[in-house]
């Protein structure tokens, strides 16, 4: 009995095996390229909002401190507005006491 010589052919991968492990780490490494860029873009916009919002609390700061500084006035005329009314309280009492002395001068003087 004799066999027939055998010929062996290499040929190319297929996917498997060894050239398979390789386009398998690739397709891992867009996934995670893709994910860090999606990532990278959250932050971008986080940045964004992040100084936007600290922009608008230097406004509001600057607008309490100018509200504080109204309440500041307001309390001052607030303490001195007791005194005013003293004040016009007594300088009316004056002018109707004024008033009806005036008066009384003038009924003694037509009297008499």
């Amino acid at each position: 009995m004799s066999f027939a010589p055998r010929t062996t052919t290499i040929r190319p991968s297929s996917g498997l095996g060894l050239g398979g492990s390789q386009n398998s780490q690739s397709s891992a490494l867009q996934a995670r390229i893709h994910e860090k860029k999606s990532e990278l873009e959250s932050l971008r916009q986080l940045r964004d909002l992040s100084a936007g919002l600290a922009g608008q609390m230097q406004q509001l700061e600057e607008k309490l401190a100018t509200l504080s500084d109204g309440t500041e006035a307001v309390a001052a005329v607030m303490a001195n507005w007791g005194s005013v009314l003293r004040a016009v309280s007594m300088a009316s009492g004056e002018y109707i006491f004024c008033v009806f002395r005036l008066a009384g001068d003038i009924a003694l003087s037509a009297r008499g």
